[in-house]
């Protein structure tokens, strides 16, 4: 994911325009991260399946960091598709697409999961509470993936030839409907997340971990799917809520940062979120079955 975001940035600022080069060092850097991704993925789900036992009341919004790699290469390759020769392209939005394939239905497959687990159990600790923006990112990457690839392979398929022109208008609808369809889930993935925020910070105050960190990426993303959907179906109001969103983005950077080296001087931020209370708790169980103990007689007549 984080060659995704250089590979991003080296595209939307045209750094290839300084040397042409940099393009075909982009895309050398893209199949690394596609093999990365892969591998990751399906490697972690086979040692949680082969290795641990797992209950839904365990599902948290980390587990789709499993598997949004598969999305962000996806957009990534979209992006570097644009600058390479035609040839090149189609191959790149192959894999890409191959990507988003195996990406979002594993996606969707661990949101009905941590959507059950939300619904049936009671919300993450008030120091894990910030993780409840983490399904925003997943969510909305799959539509900048589908938005990103149908604008490309409109592109692609028509200077190709391949005779497969027609199916360039066709799948830039279908990016643009998916798109959508993602960003309406976004919303209420936002929704809930600000509630449970609210909800917890009513009986206790949210100490400041590494997971606020998981702001960031969410809100991005979601920043990005409102901008791409606003520059095709030409609506000012998603382009007013994009500006909204990247100043918002930048104050949750600035105070993470600020609060993050202040942290890391006093130690504080090397706490692990929810491990004090799991020790708290071990503790108070024992201590608990030491009084029981204590409290039985001895003298089996007493």
């Amino acid at each position: 994911m984080a060659l995704g975001t250089v590979l991003t940035g080296i595209s939307e600022f045209q750094i290839y325009e300084m040397n042409h080069a940099v393009v075909y060092i982009a895309w050398s850097i893209w199949w690394i991260s596609v093999v990365l991704a892969a591998a990751a993925s399906v490697l972690l789900i086979c040692l949680i399946v082969s290795r641990e036992t797992r209950s839904i009341e365990s599902v948290t919004g980390a587990w789709l960091l499993l598997v949004a790699p598969l999305a962000v290469c996806a957009s990534t390759g979209a992006s570097i598709a644009d600058y390479l020769p035609t040839d090149l392209a189609y191959i790149t939005l192959i894999v890409s697409y191959a990507l988003l394939g195996a990406g979002a239905p594993l996606t969707c497959c661990i949101l009905v999961l941590y959507v059950t687990r939300i619904t049936t159990f009671k919300l993450p600790p008030h120091d894990a509470i910030v993780t409840s923006f983490i399904p925003l990112g997943p969510a909305g990457q799959i539509g900048v993936a589908a938005l990103s690839l149908g604008r490309i392979a409109n592109a692609v398929l028509l200077d190709s030839t391949l005779q497969l022109d027609i199916l360039g208008p066709t799948m830039l609808g279908a990016g643009v409907l998916i798109a959508l369809m993602s960003w309406g889930f976004c919303v209420f993935l936002l929704t809930h997340a600000v509630f449970s925020v609210v909800y917890q910070r009513r009986s206790a105050v949210i100490p400041f971990n590494i997971s606020w960190w998981s702001l960031t990426f969410p809100i991005g993303v979601f920043g990005s799917l409102t901008a791409g959907l606003g520059e095709v179906l030409d609506m000012r109001y998603l382009q007013v809520n994009f500006m909204v969103m990247v100043v918002l983005l930048l104050v949750l950077w600035m105070f993470n940062m600020v609060r993050t080296i202040a942290g890391a001087w006093t130690g504080s931020i090397f706490g692990i979120p929810s491990l004090a209370n799991k020790e708290d708790a071990t503790k108070e169980s024992t201590s608990s079955a030491v009084t029981i103990c204590d409290s039985r007689p001895t003298d089996r007549y007493v």
